[in-house]
């Protein structure tokens, strides 16, 4: 169970239609399954160069991880601060269930609105760990996870170079292998690296909506109040950084 405060924030060019949406989304959230408003409280309507904006602070009790980053993801809250639990211990089937459900939620979203992130040429990245490495990464936390994503390039070398280059700073890379997908015209490029914590997966997750996610190491998955909240603030960031690119289209 976690317990967690979002602020959520509707804006409109009318007072009330600012009233009445955010309205709505409170309602809707309420209806979610495993979620529980033990709080609502409103601010104050707030009017800068003709636009209308109001905030609801929620306290709510969510019934397990997966509520608690469905709803981050559905209502974009501009802040999330969580209460309990000062550390949250799941099983590792358990954190991948919910993390694939977050990769098909993101990929459905990107695929229906044609967004995603670019990938931009990095400088040389060191692949291969030699095992006191890998020791030192597991003591310290890191995970011990397979990927396999598609990548858009002009070339095999290419693709690899994009994507380990892209998760290096948050994932130390390993293996790789990389082979031609002709049904998607992208390389599916397979990588055995260590994020550094729970965060960092999340975080290669949302870029790379990857097609396969397998963790290795470790068998239970403990993740800090700092963790929930930031991966929750980093999904609702990139879903409401989407959505404005996409209204100004």
């Amino acid at each position: 169970m976690i317990k967690a405060e979002f602020m959520i924030e509707a804006q409109s060019n009318s007072q009330k239609a600012a009233e009445r949406s955010l309205k709505k989304l409170v309602e809707r959230l309420r209806s979610e399954p495993g979620v529980r408003v033990l709080r609502e409280e409103h601010g104050e309507v707030e009017e800068q160069e003709g636009l209308y904006s109001c905030i609801t602070e929620l306290e709510i009790e969510f019934s397990d991880l997966r509520s608690y980053l469905n709803a981050a993801i559905a209502y974009g809250p501009s802040a999330i601060y969580v209460h309990s639990p000062e550390r949250l211990v799941l099983h590792r089937e358990e954190f991948l269930l919910t993390l694939g459900e977050v990769i098909r939620t993101l990929r459905e979203f990107y695929t229906r609105y044609r967004v995603g992130f670019k990938l931009e040429p990095g400088g040389k990245v060191r692949i291969g760990l030699d095992e006191y490495d890998i020791e030192e990464l597991l003591k310290d936390g890191a995970l011990h996870v397979k990927l396999v994503a598609e990548v858009y390039a002009g070339s095999e070398k290419e693709a690899v170079d994009l994507f380990a280059a892209d998760i290096a700073e948050e994932a130390p890379v390993n293996r790789v292998k990389s082979s031609f997908n002709p049904e998607s015209g992208a390389y599916l490029v397979a990588v055995e690296a260590f994020p550094y914590d729970a965060r960092a997966l999340f975080s290669i997750a949302v870029r790379h909506v990857p097609v396969l996610v397998e963790v290795l190491e470790p068998e239970r998955m403990v993740l800090s109040m700092a963790d929930l909240q930031d991966i929750a603030l980093d999904l609702a960031g990139v879903l409401f950084e989407a959505s404005q690119m996409i209204a100004l289209r």
